[in-house]
């Protein structure tokens, strides 16, 4: 505290955690430790988060003051503060400044006591992430035998992707068979791909049975890393014409086709190469009500690029760049980048212009750094000329060739 607060009536009440709480951000150590020393007496639930967060203060005085400090909250008195003040421990987890680990230590024993942890239930979904991976630890380690399958299964359905893997990785410290079986097949609901995938692939190891059934299910997954799983199963099992009986019924499927049919298509190039090419013009001759919906058609078009050459390569990259849906426009762009020899200005613009968006434009622009530095250039002058679209701004075209 600076000496002439000492002497100006402005050093607060120690009676009063409102008026210390701001000390605990004072320029000056001496006011933070003060400050500290204060709200560790008087163990207001309000002063438990800033005695957190000076855990790790940079001075090693006020360090030691707020360790003490937190130490008086572990009480069952007291435990009604640390629902609201979890959130500050992401301070003490995160801090390097000295040896968290024995106060952190104290922090959990106290928490994980039968009936503490039920009551910070409620805090769990708004906690940040590194807190809440550290209370699963915590939990773990608490839980008995019979506790633990289910503290797995909630973490193993969250979208916590962090979480979830912990979670696969505890599962084979489980005993019994049945036991993780039953985690696995959990596992392959996560909302997360990697981690249906890695499921999928321990519980075709361990129980072929379960396995083959969540494969077939699974077969036409949106993620392509749950699918290879699925299908080298089914390729050993033998168990893939359901599948592509399946596959193909989806694409003949007019509406709401899972994931738009993207899957069924991957799916039936994986086990029917030849076809693939003709498969995908077959589709993308469908118009009206009756044509695929954008993820299909993106992945069609995606094929065919890479599978045409010269004229006909020329003809499909015309044909995703004119598209309606951007996430087909895409498909052109993105080949162009890998390789793909681009559109002419004359075919290009057009093209571009008819979307009427910035995005669009940004769009051409990527594409036509295909294009010599030259041609650029002059296209850019004559693209300065022309009056474009509401919202479109040749600002983008800066950010597009800032590059070159």
């Amino acid at each position: 505290m600076n000496w002439k607060d000492w002497f100006s009536g402005d050093r607060p009440s120690a009676s009063t955690a409102e008026a210390w709480l701001p000390m605990l951000d004072a320029r000056s150590g001496h006011s933070r430790q003060e400050a500290v020393e204060a709200l560790g007496k008087l163990r207001a639930p309000a002063g438990l988060p800033g005695l957190l967060a000076r855990v790790n203060d940079w001075v090693p005085q006020v360090r030691r003051a707020a360790g003490i400090a937190v130490r008086g909250f572990l009480a069952d008195d007291r435990i009604d503060a640390w629902p609201a003040a979890l959130p500050a421990l992401a301070d003490v987890l995160r801090g390097q400044r000295a040896d968290h680990g024995p106060l952190l230590a104290t922090i959990a024993t106290f928490l994980v006591a039968p009936g503490r942890l039920d009551r910070l239930a409620d805090m769990r979904g708004a906690l940040p992430p590194v807190v809440g991976r550290w209370l699963d630890t915590v939990e773990w380690r608490a839980a008995s035998p019979a506790e633990r399958p289910a503290l797995l299964s909630s973490r193993l359905r969250g979208a916590d992707i962090v979480a979830a893997r912990w979670a696969l990785e505890r599962i084979e410290e489980l005993p019994g068979g049945p036991a993780r079986s039953a985690l696995w097949l959990a596992a392959c609901d996560s909302p997360t791909g990697p981690v249906r995938a890695h499921a999928l692939r321990r519980l075709c190891d361990t129980t072929p049975e379960l396995g083959a059934a969540t494969a077939q299910r699974l077969a036409l997954d949106p993620r392509g890393g749950v699918r290879d799983v699925a299908l080298a199963f089914l390729r050993r099992s033998g168990g893939t014409d359901p599948v592509r009986v399946l596959a193909e019924s989806q694409l003949q499927m007019v509406g709401n086709v899972p994931h738009g049919g993207a899957p069924a298509f991957a799916f039936l190039a994986a086990v029917d190469p030849a076809s693939t090419t003709a498969r995908a013009e077959r589709l993308l001759s469908m118009t009206g009500d009756v044509q695929p919906a954008a993820p299909l058609r993106a992945v069609a078009l995606d094929h065919l690029i890479r599978a045409s050459v010269d004229a006909r390569q020329q003809h499909w990259l015309r044909r995703a760049l004119g598209d309606t849906s951007p996430r087909v426009q895409r498909v052109a762009a993105d080949a162009v980048g890998r390789g793909v020899p681009g559109l002419s200005p004359v075919e290009l613009w057009p093209l571009v212009m008819a979307q009427g968006s910035a995005v669009a434009l940004r769009r051409g622009l990527r594409m036509s750094q295909s294009w010599g530095l030259w041609t650029q250039f002059g296209e850019l002058l004559d693209l300065a000329r022309q009056p474009l679209a509401e919202g479109v701004s040749m600002r983008c075209s800066r950010r597009s060739t800032a590059g070159k």
